[in-house]
């Protein structure tokens, strides 16, 4: 059997995620509108509100992530350009495949018990030509 072709594909700027952050922003929105115009301000309501502006503000800091992703027909590395780290190895999990946009989850290899695994999106219209590459990357089979 043969490995899938080495390929780096940049993580982040996906326009599925962007969708999926203001289509929430906007139903959420309109739920608390809905729940402020029906039953008042009350602080049950203040705190609803915090907890969605903090998970707007947390979604907002997401939609800005940027680095590479890279198969080199062995192992998965994960280049931070954005916070300046150093590249890490790991391993990648389809969480969500709708085709034009993927949701991997980022598992570093590391000797910390407490490695954090990260969630990258990574969306075709960032490198189309590359897009069947990394798809084939992220579906082959490690059996060994």
């Amino acid at each position: 059997m043969y490995n899938a072709p080495s390929v780096s594909y940049p993580v982040g700027r996906c326009a599925f995620q962007h969708w999926l952050f203001v289509g929430f922003a906007v139903f959420t929105s309109a739920v608390l509108l809905a729940w402020a115009l029906n039953q008042g301000l009350t602080a049950t309501w203040y705190v609803a509100v915090a907890a969605a502006v903090l998970g707007l503000l947390l979604g907002w800091c997401a939609l800005g992530q940027a680095g590479t992703l890279t198969w080199d027909g062995q192992v998965w590395c994960l280049h931070d350009q954005r916070l300046g780290l150093e590249d890490a190895l790991g391993d990648v999990h389809v969480a969500l495949d709708v085709q034009k946009a993927l949701l991997l989850r980022w598992q570093p290899t590391s000797d910390k018990l407490n490695a954090k695994p990260q969630w990258l999106w990574l969306g075709s219209q960032a490198s189309d030509y590359r897009w069947q590459d990394l798809r084939r990357a992220v579906y082959q089979r490690t059996d060994k």
